[in-house]
């Protein structure tokens, strides 16, 4: 049995400059983080039977590829060719749809045990493009480049993507204290809506020349965040991220609702919230928080109930264990 974990990704800045709508006008950057959330996948051959087993969040015996109903995984087996019957599952840690580019990590991880399974030796950059190939071109599941970036390469990680699609990947060197800083005055709080990416993110090309401006402010506040999170300025760093939001917000209706406006500004005036954003396309999701103290806020969050996951940045991609 072959078996990947994959790490989920918290984007930080420059999140939607990867949609291909922007950057093939505008040119794309963005900075993410690979967090100790995971997709895991295994596969192993089926000796005996000799019909594919497929296990998410629902179960399938077929007799042939064709008639498996899980999209991306009959697709990316059909990519490589597999012929011999397999039994492929899945296991998150989180649930999907909920903004942490759990398809995409689900992707690269499937495709990194066939990777080791038929013995392909390829590169890195080879399996984010095979992931965003089956997933966006082959599936057509409309989004950008950064899920399946982050989930490959692991890290806290800037990107550039050309007009031509050029990606620049540069792993960003943080200092421990400044890691151990983010950790500690950034907490996730989950909206309890889960939505489809795909179709937020399609959203956003109806009234593309809007967006493309809107966009081009998110871009800016990239050097911002950057700098307010080298800096150690967490005020700051909450302040960047609510005009990020409040940016993202005209963006597409799809992007935001009454609840998740509520809870936002729930947050900020009685949780000892500073500031943040919606992570992710929009709809649903996390909320990530800036937090005056994150003790505090947790037993306040817990007191009533809400949903919140703490996390740690990790170093290391998608790989076989």
């Amino acid at each position: 049995m072959i078996i990947s974990k994959t790490p989920y990704r918290l984007p930080i800045s420059g999140g939607g400059t990867d949609l291909d709508f922007f950057y093939k006008k505008k040119n794309g950057l963005f900075s993410s983080v690979a967090i100790n959330q995971y997709v895991y996948v295994f596969l192993n051959e089926r000796n005996i039977q000799k019909n594919f087993f497929v296990q998410t969040t629902n179960v399938e015996f077929k007799k042939n590829l064709k008639s498996i109903s899980h999209k991306l995984i009959r697709e990316t087996l059909k990519y490589y060719k597999i012929s011999k019957p397999l039994h492929i599952g899945t296991y998150s840690t989180v649930p999907t749809g909920t903004g942490l580019g759990s398809s995409s990590a689900m992707v690269v991880g499937l495709i990194n045990c066939i990777n080791k399974y038929k013995k392909l030796n390829l590169s890195s950059i080879q399996i984010i493009k095979d992931a965003f190939k089956i997933e966006r071109k082959i599936c057509k599941f409309y989004g950008g480049w950064q899920d399946q970036i982050i989930s490959q390469v692991g890290g806290f990680v800037k990107i550039s993507i050309s007009r031509k699609e050029k990606i620049k990947i540069k792993k960003l060197k943080i200092k421990t204290k400044i890691i151990n800083a983010i950790q500690n005055k950034l907490i996730i709080v989950y909206t309890n809506q889960q939505r489809s990416a795909h179709k937020v993110s399609k959203s956003q090309k109806i009234n593309a020349s809007k967006t493309i401006s809107l966009y081009e402010k998110i871009k800016e506040l990239n050097y911002r965040i950057l700098s307010d999170i080298s800096n150690n300025n967490f005020i700051s760093l909450a302040n960047s991220f609510d005009n990020h939001w409040q940016i993202k917000k005209k963006i597409s209706g799809k992007i935001t609702n009454n609840k998740i406006n509520k809870l936002y500004d729930n947050l900020v005036n009685n949780f000892g919230c500073l500031g943040g954003k919606l992570i992710g396309a929009g709809g649903g999701g996390f909320l990530l928080m800036v937090v005056k103290n994150k003790e505090k806020t947790k037993k306040l969050l817990k007191r009533k109930g809400y949903l919140f996951l703490e996390f740690v940045i990790i170093k290391e991609g998608s790989k076989i264990i």
